[in-house]
């Protein structure tokens, strides 16, 4: 796991626990505990230890710190991440069928240009065959004669 996965694990333990506020101000504090430190990387996440642990103990300090009126801002927290989440989820669903029909689009047009320059390009290519084979007929014709007549 890397600092990244770390920050995303935290992240995701933390949302629709505690409000979007906290889990950034979290989240902050902890990639700038990476920026800072001296430490690797790898020596932080081994003294840092599991971001679903460091998750679990911002919830359990975040509620005790709003005393009685935990589960109205839990459940606040959760309707907040639930209506963010589903609204990101049908925006991504809207832009895979928007590229998924432009995708289409782009390769039916690409198909009708090719059919189209075929059937520009076909009798074109037909009489060019037609005079290329004419040519070498008459060519062969022409040789024939001069050596029917020559020899």
């Amino acid at each position: 796991m890397g600092k990244k996965e770390f920050l995303a694990v935290l992240r995701e333990s933390l949302e629709g626990y505690v409000p979007k506020e906290e889990v950034e101000k979290n989240i902050k504090f902890y990639r700038n505990y990476f920026e800072e430190s001296d430490l690797s990387e790898g020596e932080l996440l081994e003294e840092l230890g599991d971001p679903r642990l460091i998750a679990r103990t911002i919830i359990e300090a975040y509620k005790a710190s709003k005393g009685p009126m935990a589960d109205y801002y839990t459940e606040q927290a959760r309707s907040e991440y639930s209506k963010e989440h589903s609204g990101a989820y049908e925006e991504e669903r809207r832009e895979e069928k928007k590229e998924a029909f432009v995708s289409r689009l782009i390769f039916m047009l690409i198909a009708l240009a090719v059919v189209i320059l075929a059937l520009i390009l076909l009798p074109v290519v037909v009489k060019a065959l037609f005079l290329l084979i004419l040519a070498a007929l008459l060519f062969g014709l022409f040789r024939f004669l001069h050596d029917y007549f020559e020899g």
